[in-house]
């Protein structure tokens, strides 16, 4: 394996250790998987109380607590992809599902997230604002 390659793929299992932490809410919260000076940026007009540059681990944790409480039906992340990019680099493609006014919606969104010496230093939270839909619930 080249020397790029497993960093990316130690990235990888980093920003999937970060997922498993955002879909579990932060029950047994790393602080080692982030760095000192973390920073997430959540973006979306729909949600300005809850835009803006949230700061470290506890930053992140309470960013997803509101997302929670302003959500009907709480939120929801399915993660479908992670794909490196350089050294540095991850793209996650997920689909949240939240509700407002009695109605569950799905949001596609990305996040970029930059790794740094074996640490998240950075996130870009982008949300498809425009292809909302309703939540498709699957039939088992």
């Amino acid at each position: 394996m080249k020397p790029t390659e497993s960093i990316q793929q130690a990235n990888v299992e980093l920003v999937a250790r970060v997922g498993r932490l955002i879909s579990t809410d932060f029950a047994n919260a790393d602080q080692h998987l982030f760095a000192d000076d973390f920073v997430f940026h959540f973006f979306n007009p729909h949600l300005p109380e809850l835009a803006g540059d949230h700061h470290g681990l506890d930053g992140l944790a309470s960013l997803f607590e509101r997302l929670e409480e302003e959500s009907d039906v709480g939120f929801h992340n399915e993660g479908h992809s992670l794909t490196p990019y350089g050294d540095e680099l991850v793209v996650a493609y997920a689909t949240n599902t939240v509700g407002f006014g009695g109605i569950a919606l799905d949001v596609d969104a990305i996040v970029v997230w930059r790794v740094v010496d074996g640490r998240v230093q950075e996130a870009w939270d982008i949300p498809a604002i425009n292809t909302v839909r309703p939540h498709r619930v699957e039939k088992e």
